[in-house]
């Protein structure tokens, strides 16, 4: 394990392009020819008899990227799929990685990869399109025309996404860094920014501490995070509008995403969700081995969140720390039908909770994440009434898992979702909330 610690945030940024589609033997990818980025090969790209289609993508130019690209080597040692047939399923990176650019004075390029095995068994890094640095990989402008590019590359009948980078859940942008920056008059003040803009704050550099706060303990790796200046980032309802294909499974490999507020806004994009309630310590899922269990026939994305859980459950220490869920968001509607009740039976308990008394999922005093279920038991729901909402998420939990604590967070009772808790929250986060949560307008958690 490695000894930094990485928070989270949900980014995005915009892109100029150049173009390449030649095979190269490395992932470190060089454009031996340039286009105008709209230029497509279509007897190489094009595939429209493919099976499914696996895209990772690795939301470098952070402080993760020496972890991201040794997930990218570790996927090229895995078992790759093949290219002899139209209907060989295809597996893809999408990647901005700061491995050359260390000094983040140079804009890395982004690019995408596709990553097969040649008739030899040698592992090809095939770059396909290559986007100029100056415009960031993470944002949702540019997020969409990436995925819009797979979606007409390779229009195979299922999908599936890993994603992997900084986090934090459905937070407003930025607001996790310094929160009493968005709590100031100034700000609240201030129009709010356009939707995945840049950041206001970004000649102020002490008002967002560095991300790398080493606090003695095990790195953690938090969706998608483009730094330099300025920071652009994406927010929670922006990055689910920027996927434009339906999803068989979108898996998180990133911090605090495992909330009730992320599931539902992803309702109606991936049928399966598997992701954290807590952080993610950096070295996450297994990349040698998920292949094997994403690029079969019938993708299994709960035995790669259950290989994850049970590496670090036999971890000692510190590094036995791992949550996971992993949610059927078709069948969400009962959980928010009851929900919705109990938040109106309840408001008044909820309004005063201490969040002393309730499971948290945060560390740093970041007091955004509770147990869903705890914040209802604890507000004295009856046991008839806790019978329902367990029925509830049963319904809609396939897998969850909790080693006994996480880092220093002592886990006593672990429903599979976090949520936010009103008492513990600000004026701030509850007009967000109000306006911005699909969670909160099919519930009407904060009024």
């Amino acid at each position: 394990m490695r000894d930094k610690v990485k928070y989270a945030v949900l980014l995005a940024a915009v892109l100029c392009f150049a173009f390449s589609c030649t095979p190269d033997s490395k992932f470190d990818f060089e454009a031996s020819g340039e286009g105008t980025g709209s230029y497509v090969t279509p007897s190489r790209t094009v595939s429209p008899d493919v099976r499914q289609v696996l895209i990772y993508v690795a939301g470098g130019y952070n402080s993760l990227d020496n972890y991201l690209q040794e997930d990218i080597e570790d996927l090229r040692s895995s078992v790759l799929p093949s290219r002899r047939t139209s209907t060989d399923p295809v597996l893809l990176v999408l990647s901005r990685l700061t491995a050359q650019y260390r000094d983040y004075q140079t804009p890395s390029p982004a690019a995408l990869v596709r990553l097969y095995s040649d008739e030899n068994g040698r592992a090809v890094s095939d770059t396909l399109r290559v986007w100029d640095g100056t415009r960031p990989l993470c944002q949702d402008a540019t997020l969409r025309e990436a995925l819009e590019y797979v979606n007409q590359s390779f229009p195979g009948n299922r999908y599936g996404m890993v994603f992997s980078s900084h986090a934090t859940g459905w937070l407003p942008y930025r607001y996790y860094f310094n929160p009493s920056v968005f709590e100031s008059a100034a700000w609240a003040a201030s129009p709010r920014r356009s939707r995945s803009g840049q950041a206001p704050w970004r000649d102020r550099p002490e008002v967002f501490p560095p991300l790398d706060a080493d606090d003695g303990m095990p790195a953690v790796k938090s969706v998608g995070m483009d730094d330099g200046d300025p920071v652009y980032e994406m927010e929670l309802e922006d990055f689910a509008d920027a996927i434009p294909m339906h999803l068989d499974y979108l898996l998180f490999d990133a911090c605090l995403m495992g909330c009730v507020e992320v599931a539902y806004e992803l309702r109606d994009v991936a049928d399966l969700v598997g992701f954290s309630p807590t952080e993610v310590l950096a070295d996450g899922f297994n990349y040698k081995t998920i292949t094997g269990h994403l690029m079969k026939s019938s993708p299994d994305p709960v035995a790669v969140c259950r290989e994850y859980f049970e590496a670090y459950d036999k971890q000692s220490g510190e590094s036995r720390s791992a949550t996971i869920s992993v949610v059927d968001t078709r069948k969400m509607d009962d959980l928010a039908q009851v929900c919705r009740s109990l938040f109106g039976k309840y408001r008044s308990q909820i309004a005063v909770l201490p969040g002393r008394n309730v499971q948290g999922y945060f560390r740093n005093n970041r007091h955004y994440f509770y147990d869903l279920q705890d914040i209802l038991v604890q507000s004295g729901i009856t046991e008839s009434e806790e019978a329902s909402l367990q029925s509830a998420l049963d319904q809609c939990i396939v897998y969850k898992a909790a080693t006994p604590s996480f880092l220093r967070i002592a886990i006593k009772t672990y429903s599979g979702l976090s949520m936010y808790l009103p008492s513990m929250g600000s004026t701030y986060l509850d007009t967000f909330y109000r306006s911005h949560v699909a969670w909160n307008q099919a519930t009407s958690l904060v009024q």
